[in-house]
């Protein structure tokens, strides 16, 4: 990874399957198969990727390339924002409770674009107000691509004056609120709402997200863009049928 010291022993194709099998399984990394890198390896290299900025740019580099593959010369114009409260079974900073979800734990706040792909992540304890963090969750915004983009939409949740203020002062697009329709019961599709629900579909896929396991949010966000990496290398290179399960061999 850097200059000097040994020569690399490790394929980092390797380390890289570990952390999408411990993703994608939800075991723990010390029960992972021992045909992988051992887990202190990975460990470290997933600590160095989350610090020195690679898995970020891995992820953006292939979110450009699913684009350009499935949306040529189509600009982004509109985005989506929402939260998901989970809960967190392994302690550590930023927990709290949503009374409303009857969660424990923490909160992920995301802003999808028009394909559902990731723009921005941000965790906070369960009991964050939205609109409060979605501040936060936009200026994470500079490095990405939003120069085209108009429109953000968001449920009701995020309908609060102050917000409105920030995106006047600091954003170029608008915050449009979509609310349900007077007197609806049951389930309702929202235009432009359902982009960022099926992202939440998405990493669902992921055993490890079906709860906040980790005990820094730093590394709980490096978790959603890495279930987002390996979403997004499988639109790229689909494999077309699912392998046959098969244990790894083990020396």
């Amino acid at each position: 990874m850097y200059p000097g010291g040994r020569p690399r022993t490790t394929a980092l194709r390797d380390v890289t399957d570990a952390a999408f099998y411990v993703l994608r399984t939800g075991c723990q990394w010390r029960y992972r198969p021992k045909d992988f890198p051992p887990k202190s390896t990975v460990g470290r290299y997933f600590d160095e990727w989350r610090h020195n900025g690679t898995r970020d740019t891995i992820h953006d580099l292939l979110r450009k390339k699913v684009r350009t593959a499935e949306r040529p010369y189509s600009p982004r114009t509109t985005a989506s924002v929402d939260s998901q409260s989970v809960d967190t079974t392994s302690g550590g900073e930023e927990r709290g409770r949503d009374n409303a979800k009857n969660v424990d734990g923490r909160k992920r706040h995301i802003l999808v674009d028009s394909m559902g792909l990731l723009l921005a992540v941000l965790v906070t304890a369960a009991g964050v107000d939205d609109a409060k963090a979605a501040a936060e969750l936009f200026g994470r915004l500079d490095e990405q691509p939003m120069g085209k983009v108009r429109r953000v939409f968001a449920d009701r949740k995020y309908h609060n004056y102050a917000l409105y203020e920030w995106v006047e002062t600091n954003a170029r697009w608008e915050l449009v609120i979509v609310r349900r329709p007077d007197g609806a019961k049951g389930w309702v599709k929202l235009p432009r709402r359902w982009t960022v629900e099926r992202t939440f579909a998405w990493l669902g896929t992921c055993r490890r997200l079906s709860k906040n396991r980790e005990k820094a949010v730093r590394s709980s966000e490096a978790v959603v863009k890495l279930a987002m990496i390996h979403l997004m290398l499988n639109r790229l290179e689909p494999k077309g049928v699912d392998a046959e399960f098969q244990y790894h061999t083990v020396a």
